[in-house]
C-alpha cells in the first residue's frame, strides 16, 4: 500500500496545479494529444500484464511451497 502513496500524491499535486490554471488557458486542454482508443488499448495491456505477473508469482510461490512440503514430509518419514 505504501508503494501507491507517491503516485497518489503526484496525482493530487497535478490536480491542484490544474485547478490554479486561469480559464483562458483551459482551451489548450480541449484537444487530446492521444486518442481514447489508444489509451484503452494501453490500459488493457497494463491490466493483462499485471494479471500475468500475479499469476506467475503465485505459481512460483506455490511450487516453492510444494517443494518445501515434500522436504518436510521426507524428514518426517526419515528418508533424508
Amino acid at each position: 500500500m505504501t508503494r501507491f502513496l507517491p503516485a497518489c500524491a503526484a496525482f493530487l499535486w497535478s490536480a491542484l496545479a490544474l485547478a490554479d490554471v486561469p480559464p483562458d488557458d483551459l482551451n489548450r486542454f480541449k484537444e487530446e494529444p492521444v486518442s481514447g482508443g489508444l489509451l484503452l488499448i494501453v490500459a488493457y495491456f497494463v491490466m493483462w500484464a499485471a494479471l500475468a505477473a500475479f499469476v506467475a508469482r503465485t505459481a512460483m510461490k506455490q511450487s516453492k511451497l510444494e517443494s518445501e512440503l515434500r522436504a518436510l514430509e521426507d524428514k518426517l518419514d526419515g528418508k533424508s
